[in-house]
């Protein structure tokens, strides 16, 4: 999974690298708590998570690049899973790109279940 010798923690944080690494997704910071992932002073991965009405959402989950496939994204969802039942949510819902199948998969692996289908419009 990580390096040995190098323990990663996740924490709620805010700050220039992980606002950085948010926007190579194309995201940003929302209403919600930012978590990070980090070993040392590397930042490996953020996460945006909201919790509102007894249901909890994934607004962002994105590792840096040289850290992908290493379990933390995975660390991440498993700490934002903890937080949503410790705040007695029934649900972590995320909403992701139906064409984008690595995310699909990895979620799929997590557990989570396809319960929307959404349509667009483009405008």
């Amino acid at each position: 999974m990580f390096k040995r010798g190098r323990r990663t923690s996740v924490r709620e944080a805010v700050n220039e690298k992980a606002e950085s690494l948010l926007s190579l997704c194309g995201a940003t910071l929302r209403e919600g708590t930012v978590l990070i992932a980090q070993a040392g002073d590397d930042l490996l991965g953020v996460a945006v998570l909201r919790l509102y009405e007894g249901e909890a959402e994934i607004l962002a989950l994105v590792t840096d690049p040289n850290h992908r496939h290493q379990g933390v994204g995975r660390q991440l969802v498993l700490e934002m899973s903890r937080r949503a039942r410790v705040a007695r949510c029934t649900v972590l819902r995320v909403r992701i790109a139906k064409t984008d199948d690595a995310v699909l998969g990895f979620f799929r692996g997590l557990g989570f279940d396809e319960t929307y289908l959404a349509f667009d419009l483009s405008l």
